[in-house]
């Protein structure tokens, strides 16, 4: 019961994460958004830290340290696409990573692509064609792919799946998921806070969260706990089943985006939910 209750969480927390971004995202200052997205998410992963049994050793932050570099550009990315486009647009497109998944897995750790994945392909690019519909499946894609926001979220789900990949390779060493998490989300930190500092936006960082700081904590907030809630669903629940259902967290934010922003959701929502479908599909098996 737990942990469904947790997977119940993730979903809740992956779709309201979005409009929060939007919310403290502003002109220019997607890096500021993203380091405080993970810098305060690490106040929230302290106390499990604190009383977890540590490593036996730390020669896997090696391989952490490649990881943070790759997710710090895609969650660069990830903020200023949903800064310049419509919420209900981008977000739909972070599911593309699956897809780049299903095609890196197979390339460097070996999975196999079944007539089931490669139908779940197909039902994500046909699911996407809702986000822009127009005359044609063709025409619909086009205008999608020609949207800047759109781009750069496609981008971004390319450099998720990289990291899902070296993810998936470091899980199978045994390293503990908390301890992999908690330096990742360090290491972005100070990556991000240096080019902060590069770009001489310290005193802008300290305002946006002077200015919005209930945003600010509810970033770091669902960023840190919908991972962890993820970990806890694992425990009782399929890979198959907490990876897909994920992906409802995209409902969520469409339903949000809808009654906060007043964006135009009606194809989206369909779109949305061909893609989730065949996000299931690349996930069952049988």
């Amino acid at each position: 019961m737990l942990s469904y209750i947790a997977l119940l969480g993730r979903i809740f927390l992956i779709g309201v994460e979005r409009i929060i971004i939007k919310g403290l995202s502003e002109k220019d200052n997607n890096i500021i958004v993203t380091f405080l997205f993970f810098f305060l998410a690490i106040f929230f992963f302290l106390p499990f830290i604190i009383f977890s049994k540590k490593p036996d050793n730390y020669s896997f932050l090696k391989v952490v340290l490649i990881t943070s570099i790759i997710y710090t550009n895609s969650f660069i990315l990830y903020v200023k696409s949903i800064s310049i486009s419509e919420v209900s647009l981008v977000t739909p497109l972070y599911n593309f990573n699956i897809f780049f998944l299903v095609i890196l897995t197979a390339i460097f750790l070996d999975e196999k692509i079944t007539f089931l994945k490669i139908t779940g392909l197909i039902l994500l690019i046909y699911g996407s064609s809702f986000l822009t519909r127009r005359e044609s499946l063709f025409l619909s894609i086009k205008t999608l792919l020609k949207n800047r926001g759109s781009q750069i979220m496609i981008i971004s789900s390319l450099l998720i799946a990289i990291g899902r990949t070296i993810d998936g390779s470091i899980t199978k060493m045994g390293v503990s998921p908390l301890f992999y998490a908690f330096f990742l989300y360090l290491f972005i930190t100070i990556i991000l806070f240096f080019i902060i500092l590069f770009k001489r936006k310290l005193k802008e960082t300290f305002l946006l969260l002077k200015k919005k700081t209930f945003l600010s904590i509810s970033a770091g907030f669902t960023n840190a706990y919908s991972y962890l809630f993820l970990l806890i669903a694992f425990k009782n629940i399929d890979v198959s089943i907490a990876e897909p259902s994920t992906m409802l967290g995209t409902i969520i934010t469409l339903i949000f985006s809808r009654l906060i922003f007043k964006e135009e959701i009606k194809y989206r929502f369909i779109g949305a939910l061909i893609m989730i479908l065949g996000t299931y599909l690349i996930f069952l098996k049988i």
